[in-house]
């Protein structure tokens, strides 16, 4: 019965509150469409000038009573010996509906009573051939013609039906099939422009911010009205708390890496300080094993270093100590090593261009970066490295190797703390991961990026780009 229930909450809310749901909206503004558009009709039907005509043929009682009215005037004429006029002009048929006697050799006619000057008759002329028509103009309907034979001569018989306002129908039928046609297509144009524009905004700020956070800015948020209650602003509001949710998960992931690892340098330090009392008292023969400990707590002290670094640096809480410094002077300084690491592993090491500019930096923030990307980069090359420098509008330093290059699809994740290309970045490589992204959110706070590329021929490239920044 509970279950019953539960099902059945959803249809009852519908109920009750249904211009909430996207479903009502689309109906709406589907008879909104319609009916706007037969009110654009409506309403230009009031202020066209309308001078066309609109006839069909005339049938039933209405028929019968006109040709009736036509045998009366014949045998009234006839047998009163009486003119035409006067037979139509008698207070007994003057009394009915106007009538029109068109002669049917000449322009002349004979009206029962007296034609009001915006009526045109005239326009008549052209059914004097036809059968029985209803004529439908903008200020009257005409029934007929019916021919009427008189000692005067031959006419034909209209019964006018004047209408100083047309109904609505009449005006409507009237009107030119081009403005019909252009009022149906220009009201559902805009009506229908204006739904798919509340209907978008909403799916495109939707689409803007999953593709931002996606990139990683975990800020990104889609702009979702709180007034708005149908299922995409739901949508919206629960994509924007999924966003908060997973900006907080990843916040305190970072937040304890980093405290995990400003934890483990306290117990790192006293076995490092153990370590050297102990090589102190001990034997030879156990100084190949203390030594061995001593180099592999240096080696998790500077793994935890690079974390905290990282952690630092993504929270945005690295404080720069920024002086004005010759980028050529860090180039020169970090080349040194790099060549000498080079040469070790009989690689060769390329150097072009210079970075003849002073920049605004932490100097060793900077030095880092480019420390870790010209090892990677010795690391992975098969015999020659290339460094590429450039300045103008901003400083560009390439850095590229001629190994083996990565998968196109891992290259956005190589600056990911941690991560491991499984071909080219093996475990017996030695390497922690955090190389990459200390350079990158490195070169980051200071303005600039880093765009990683394989070569066509083969081989990794990195893309160094630092804003100069003018005093």
């Amino acid at each position: 019965m509970s279950l019953f229930k539960a099902n059945k909450a959803p249809y009852f809310a519908w109920l009750k509150q249904p211009h909430h749901y996207l479903f009502f909206k689309v109906f709406i503004w589907f008879w909104l469409t319609i009916i706007g558009t037969i009110a654009a009709l409506v309403f230009l039907s009031h202020i066209t000038l309308i001078n066309v005509l609109s006839n069909e043929p005339l049938k039933g009682p209405m028929k019968k009573n006109l040709a009736h009215t036509a045998k009366s005037i014949e045998r009234a004429v006839t047998k009163h010996q009486r003119t035409l006029s006067d037979i139509v002009t008698h207070p007994r048929l003057s009394k009915r509906k106007l009538l029109y006697l068109s002669a049917a050799q000449s322009d002349d006619f004979i009206t029962s009573k007296e034609v009001p000057s915006n009526i045109d008759l005239s326009l008549l002329n052209f059914s004097k051939s036809m059968l029985p028509q209803v004529i439908i103009t903008e200020h009257f309907q005409a029934f007929g013609p019916i021919s009427v034979n008189v000692p005067e001569g031959h006419f034909y018989l209209y019964e006018i039906d004047i209408n100083h306002q047309p109904p609505l129908f009449v005006r409507l039928m009237l009107m030119p099939k081009w403005i019909k046609i252009s009022i149906a297509i220009i009201a559902s144009l805009i009506l229908s422009f204006l739904f798919s524009r509340n209907l978008i905004a909403p799916i495109n700020s939707l689409k803007k911010a999953a593709i931002k956070l996606s990139a990683g800015d975990l800020t990104a948020r889609a702009a979702i009205s709180a007034n708005r209650k149908d299922e995409l602003g739901i949508l919206g509001r629960d994509f924007n708390r999924m966003a908060d949710q997973l900006a907080q998960l990843i916040s305190a992931q970072k937040r304890l890496l980093a405290d995990i690892s400003h934890e483990l340098r306290s117990p790192l330090t006293r076995l490092k300080m153990a370590t050297g009392l102990a090589q102190m008292q001990a034997s030879e023969a156990s100084q190949s094993y203390l030594l061995r400990i001593e180099k592999e707590a240096n080696q998790l002290d500077k793994m935890i270093a690079d974390v905290l670094q990282v952690s630092r640096l993504e929270a945005n809480s690295q404080a720069l100590s920024l002086h004005k410094q010759s980028l050529q002077d860090i180039v020169d300084h970090v080349l040194n090593d790099a060549t000498f690491e080079a040469k070790q592993h009989n690689k060769q090491l390329q150097v072009s261009g210079s970075a003849a500019v002073t920049l605004n930096c932490d100097e060793a923030l900077i030095a880092s970066a480019l420390e870790n990307l010209l090892r990677n980069a010795i690391k992975y090359a098969q015999h020659t490295i290339s460094l590429t420098l450039k300045h103008g509008d901003a400083i560009y330093i390439e850095i590229c190797d001629d190994g083996p290059g990565v998968p196109n699809n891992q290259l956005s994740k190589l600056c990911e703390p941690f991560f491991r290309q499984s071909d080219a970045r093996d475990r017996v490589s030695g390497g922690t991961g955090l190389g990459l992204a200390i350079a990158k959110n490195a070169i980051i706070a200071h303005g600039g990026s880093l765009v990683l590329s394989n070569k066509p021929q083969g081989g990794l490239c990195a893309m160094v780009t630092l804003p100069i920044i003018k005093e």
